[in-house]
């Protein structure tokens, strides 16, 4: 990442939060699993994205109480 990229997260953590980003980033993991296995028909190449997905949404609840 490049130091512009860096101050562009850091605004997005100060505008929404780390749980709010994080939400997120599991949202797109899950909505690209869903674009690969319509599109593709690829669920070798999909089930990352899932496994990404469920590994972040396992985080948001701790991350809501810091």
């Amino acid at each position: 990442m490049t130091r512009e990229h860096w101050d562009e997260l850091e605004l997005m953590v100060d505008r929404y939060s780390v749980a709010e980003l994080v939400a997120a980033l599991a949202k797109v993991c899950r909505e690209k699993a869903e674009h690969i296995r319509v599109n593709w028909q690829d669920d070798d190449t999909a089930r990352p994205w899932d496994r990404n997905a469920a590994r972040l949404e396992a985080v948001v609840p701790k991350l809501v109480g810091s």
